[in-house]
């Protein structure tokens, strides 16, 4: 089977790896939950359940009316920390099975590629879904998950085992799979340090920016993504404007090299003017391109990415001891 570039873009593993996926159907899992539809998820007493809201470990609000409501990502944060498991995950709007199967992930790794290839959407929800439960990180499902099943499809693809509408329906799903994760992840607060991201001109490769934003969201940053195919010059101005802490760049193609150097060195010392890390990965960053640029670290995985953050981040204050004496006391 012939391909060309244009025609199928296939996606590699690390930092950098590629789709022009875009996908404006969302997910059905529900943000906002009832107590009584958390306590049956997890097979506890409605009553339990209050007394954790009341005395804030599991957060909540009051509606207009005055009924308690919980947001999803706070009741997975609970369920994920405290080691519940879920009797009756239907009810939060996560796939019947989730929670019930305990992956290596290894495993979890092929039964995604195979599921991604086949279009069963449902089992890629369960499989990303029982691995973030299993408390792994977010960079460990974009890097051992994620970005591995599509180095192995991208090989398939090469291969002729795959054809280009399985790939490219792999990549739909992983979009949709992404922002599923988004909602569970916990929002970082308000005043955390904020980090943008993208694409530049010429590279149109989105998931691996979607993954970056979602590892520092699981990192505790205030992460955006900026988009793709952006001019460096419009990078430079939200740098201006914005301050961020921390941008990161994912950079699959790069059309004229000598131009991006230039802009590049131009972006760095806004950056350092800014106060601004710059962290960059990308196929396209071959040695010799690195050795022309300045940047605050190259990462090639998505769990270096969230080492570094991580350095620039505060200390936070562990808890979870006075959290757990409080749990026993129910």
């Amino acid at each position: 089977m012939e391909k060309s570039p244009s025609d199928a873009p296939h996606p590699r593993s690390g930092f950098c790896l590629g789709s022009v996926c875009h996908s404006s159907k969302a997910s059905v899992v529900k943000e906002l939950l009832s107590p009584k539809q958390v306590a049956r998820a997890i097979g506890v007493s409605e009553s339990s359940l209050k007394r954790w809201c009341d005395r804030g470990l599991i957060p909540s609000e009051r509606t207009a009316g005055g009924h308690r409501r919980l947001h999803l990502d706070a009741v997975v944060s609970f369920i994920r920390d405290k080691g519940y498991d879920l009797q009756n995950p239907q009810l939060l709007g996560l796939p019947a099975t989730t929670g019930q199967t305990d992956w290596t992930i290894q495993r979890a790794k092929e039964r995604l590629r195979d599921a991604l290839v086949a279009g069963d959407e449902i089992v890629c929800r369960q499989v990303v879904l029982d691995v973030y439960l299993a408390r792994h990180s977010i960079s460990v499902i974009c890097d051992q998950l994620i970005a591995a099943a599509f180095h192995e499809i991208g090989d398939l693809w090469d291969c002729g085992d795959v054809e280009v509408y399985e790939e490219r329906r792999a990549c739909e799903i992983s979009v949709r799979l992404i922002h599923e994760l988004r909602q569970v992840v916990p929002h970082p607060p308000a005043n955390a340090p904020t980090a943008f991201g993208g694409t530049i001109d010429g590279d149109p490769y989105t998931l691996a920016v979607s993954m970056a934003e979602l590892v520092l969201l699981d990192a505790g940053w205030n992460a955006s993504s900026l988009g793709h195919m952006l001019p460096l010059a419009t990078i430079r101005t939200a740098l201006e404007t914005h301050r961020p802490q921390l941008l990161w760049l994912s950079l699959s193609v790069i059309r004229d090299p000598d131009r991006f150097v230039e802009e590049m060195k131009d972006l760095f010392v806004v950056a350092q003017s800014t106060g601004t890390a710059l962290a960059v990965g990308g196929r396209s960053l071959s040695s010799d391109l690195r050795h022309q640029l300045r940047y605050s670290v190259f990462c090639d995985t998505f769990q270096n990415l969230a080492d570094f953050s991580r350095t620039l981040l505060p200390s936070i204050p562990d808890t979870s001891q006075s959290e757990k004496q409080t749990m026993q006391a129910d």
